[in-house]
């Protein structure tokens, strides 16, 4: 009689960092009841010890579970072929930023998720720049582009990181983070918009003051928080503000459970310029300065069960309120929310994670100053955007 061995997938398993082996139970059953052995079909990449399946090393294992039949059976044999993968690994390796055409030669520094892997640098820009170990030397204007990679032998994945650093007059790569608005709630290129403000009258939250539109050709976005009460005489504390939150190319949310992979990666760009307007009220009243929030996809939970994004900040003050571009140099950015971690470095978190919303915020809107167009008490703070807002 014909019988069937019933071999269950025994792969995933990553192989192990020797001296330990990683190993599988085999757990292969045949239609007659009768007894399995198991043979390793590839003994130098994975052996077999009764139903105990070692992986020595990454590659193909090939198992064969076997019945030898008798009892009026005759023998069947089931086979399975899997892939032991290697294990995950990276290379961490920092922009060092665009560079002076000198003799000044710059060290390289990169460093691999395996200790004792070493890390080899090379470039595809020989032109540019060549490389020598960890020195760098500067040969022309134009962009040199380095590769740091480690080769992660029989356990490790290989992995290489490729960073792009300005020589001389050249400029990075211009990253377009949006180009205008279809409406008040999305960009051009699919991320979410946030307008939105408060005031500690309003547990600061809009609660019917706030005010979003889109200009008919979508090149720009105005948000306006108008606070409606007349200013308090008697010394009590009180303020009022205005934000406008724009993300990243397609995204519409941040994780709350963990990092969020989508968004723009910073190489070597060294400035985030916009176009930025506020009303004259606002300006007139001297606290009109701006807090500029790159929120990254670096999460941490707070020891309180919140959950948080890493931000990074800059802070500038319009000389007038009219229209004008500005140009805020990413090297300037300190944190600004930490998320209760330790010792953030700014520029490595800009290296490492996406920014994945910008946002624009008054740290003291208008409560001073009334808008005379408007029945009073009125006192509007207006933040508008125009035009592109680019990373170069």
């Amino acid at each position: 009689m014909a019988q069937s061995v019933s071999f269950p997938f025994p792969g995933g398993e990553t192989v192990a960092v020797p001296p330990t082996i990683a190993t599988i139970t085999l757990k292969a059953t045949a239609s007659s009841g009768g007894p399995i052995t198991y043979v390793s079909n590839t003994p130098g990449t994975c052996s077999v010890s009764g139903a105990t399946l070692s992986l020595l090393k990454a590659g193909e294992c090939s198992v064969n579970a076997n019945q030898v039949g008798g009892d009026g059976y005759a023998a069947a044999t089931q086979r399975q072929l899997f892939v032991i993968p290697k294990r995950p690994a990276a290379v961490i390796f920092r922009n060092p930023g665009a560079q002076p055409l000198d003799t000044q030669p710059v060290q390289l520094e990169a460093t691999s998720t395996v200790a004792g892997r070493p890390v080899v640098f090379t470039t595809s820009t020989p032109a540019v720049c060549s490389v020598s170990g960890t020195t760098l030397q500067k040969l022309g204007d134009g962009l040199c582009t380095v590769t740091a990679t480690m080769d992660g032998g029989d356990i490790y994945e290989s992995a290489k990181v490729e960073k792009t650093m300005p020589i001389g007059a050249a400029l990075a790569p211009e990253i377009k983070f949006l180009s205008g608005y279809k409406n008040t709630t999305t960009t051009n290129e699919d991320g979410k918009v946030d307008p939105h403000g408060g005031s500690s009258e309003t547990d600061w939250w809009c609660k019917g003051w706030c005010d979003a539109s889109v200009s008919a050709d979508g090149s720009s976005i105005t948000d306006t928080y108008t606070y409606k009460n007349a200013p308090y005489t008697d010394g009590r504390w009180w303020r009022v503000w205005a934000e406008l939150d724009v993300y990243a190319p397609h995204v519409s949310n941040i994780s709350n459970t963990k990092d969020t992979p989508e968004g723009v990666r910073i190489d070597a760009q060294a400035a985030l310029k916009f176009n930025f307007s506020q009303n004259q009220e606002w300006f007139a009243t001297g606290d009109n300065q701006v807090e500029v929030d790159l929120i990254l996809g670096h999460f941490n939970r707070k020891a309180n069960n919140d959950a948080c994004n890493v931000r990074v900040r800059a802070t500038f003050k319009p000389s007038s309120p009219a229209p004008a571009n500005y140009s805020l140099k990413l090297r300037d950015f300190t944190v600004s929310e930490a998320c209760e971690l330790k010792d953030l470095n700014p520029w490595f978190e800009l290296q490492d994670y996406p920014v994945v919303a910008i946002r624009f915020a008054s740290p003291v809107g208008n409560f001073k100053v009334p808008n005379p167009n408007a029945p009073a008490p009125n006192y509007q703070t207006t933040i508008t955007l125009t035009g592109p807002i680019t990373f170069q």
